[in-house]
Parts: structure tokens; C-alpha cells; sequence
């Protein structure tokens, strides 16, 4: 029988081996056609109502249930997230624990640049509209001010759930992974961390990163790739009884 990750290897090797640009489409079209309507959806409600009057209009709808889901829900964007994905990876092939700890150094990169060097100017709500007093701010949690564009949490969510989604088969999950990255997005802009527009450039960096890296390591060559870490700890080993 085979384990978790002998089955994550064979399908993604199987993927490998079809042509990449008119599968990526249809195998994962449960995560990039809802991912693509959002994106439409977001572009164009920024284009009538412009970024900080969607962004009031996301803040100002608010729960203490939303309050409570919204603050543990954005950690998934953490990059500690990443990281541990990177070392889940190692039981699948060496080849995918590497093209997503390219993805992940890529993605923090251009974050980053774009962030701190490009648009240093451009603030973060609380910073941008001056006062805290028109916005739904989570008691005990204190957002960041500076450097708002792009979101780098988003950008790690969408990059690890579509990832995750080229390697499983079963397209509720896909969907659902999706969902889990836009519940993230969605949450930097209730917690008052980021504008829309900085949370719809997180996610498409994400997916560009994370397409064109998974695409270009496909051609890494050498014996070494497709291997993987076989050791399983003594923990998750089924113990006999004697």
C-alpha cells in the first residue's frame, strides 16, 4: 500500500510528463478558475469603488466571530508556513522540496523590493487614513503602518495552496485550498493590515511565481532529483504488539 507521499510522487511525476501549459489548466482548475474570478472580481470592484472605499467596506463588516477567525486564520500566510512545507516536501522528491524553497526565496525577494524599495511611500491603513477611529481594529492586535504593497501573506498562502494543489488529485480539496488562500487575503484587509489591492498583487504573485518555478525545474536533470527522504521517525511507525 501506498504511503501519503509515494502517492504525491507519482501523480506529480505523472504531471511532469504531460505537456505543462494545457494541463496546469485542467488538472488544478478547481483552484485557478476560482482564483481567476476573484481576481476579475476584485480588479473590477477596484475600478468602480476604488481601493480604500473597498477596503472600509471589507473592515466595516465585522463579528467577534470574524474578529476571533480572521486573526489565527492570517497566520496561514506566515512564512513558517512555507518553511514547513519545504521540509513536508522532502518525504515527496528532492525536486518539488527545491522548487518551492525557490518559489518561497523568490516570492520574499520581490515582496520585499516592492515593499521597501519601490513603494516605500505608500502606508498601511491605519497609517493612511490617520486615525484608527473609522476603522474595526481587533482588540489585542496591533497592525503594521508601513509598507503596504503587495501583501506578502497572501502572496504565501496562494503560493502554498496551489502548489499543494498540483500535487493532490481529489478536486474538493483543490477547492477547498483555494478557499483557505482567500480567506487569508481576506483576512489582511479585516484585521486592517493591507488594501485590496495590495492583497489581489500578493495572490497573483503567488501564482506566477509558483507556475513558473514548478515549470522550470522540470527540466532539472540528474538521478538525485526524484529521490526523496525515506526515513519515517519512530513516532508515526505503527508499533507491533507482542
Amino acid at each position: 500500500m501506498l504511503s501519503l507521499p509515494d502517492i504525491f510522487y507519482s501523480m506529480d511525476q505523472n504531471f511532469r510528463k504531460t505537456s505543462f501549459w494545457g494541463t496546469v489548466i485542467g488538472d488544478n482548475r478547481d483552484f485557478i478558475l476560482p482564483y481567476i474570478l476573484f481576481t476579475a472580481l476584485f480588479f473590477g470592484l477596484l475600478g468602480v469603488y476604488g481601493n480604500s472605499r473597498l477596503f472600509l467596506f471589507v473592515n466595516r463588516h465585522y463579528s467577534d466571530f470574524g474578529d476571533f477567525f480572521f486573526r489565527y486564520t492570517t497566520n496561514l500566510g506566515d512564512g513558517v508556513i512555507a518553511a514547513l512545507l519545504i521540509v513536508i516536501l522532502l518525504w515527496v522528491s528532492f525536486r518539488d522540496a527545491l522548487t518551492f524553497l525557490i518559489i518561497t526565496l523568490l516570492i520574499t525577494i520581490i515582496v520585499n523590493i516592492l515593499k521597501d524599495h519601490i513603494f516605500p511611500e505608500l502606508n498601511r491603513p491605519v497609517a493612511y487614513f490617520g486615525t484608527s477611529e473609522i476603522l474595526h481594529l481587533i482588540p489585542g492586535y496591533d497592525p503594521p503602518t508601513l509598507s503596504t504593497f503587495p501583501s506578502g501573506h497572501t502572496a504565501t498562502a496562494f503560493s502554498v495552496g496551489l502548489y499543494l494543489s498540483i500535487l493532490i488529485k481529489n478536486r474538493y480539496l483543490k477547492l477547498l485550498l483555494f478557499v483557505i488562500a482567500f480567506l487569508v487575503g481576506y483576512s489582511r484587509m479585516y484585521i486592517s493590515a493591507h488594501f485590496p489591492a495590495d492583497v489581489v498583487s500578493g495572490a497573483l504573485i503567488g501564482v506566477v511565481i509558483t507556475l513558473l518555478c514548478y515549470y522550470l525545474t522540470g527540466f532539472l536533470k540528474g538521478s538525485w532529483v526524484n529521490q526523496k527522504i525515506r526515513y519515517i521517525p519512530g513516532i508515526f511507525v505503527k508499533q507491533q504488539i507482542s
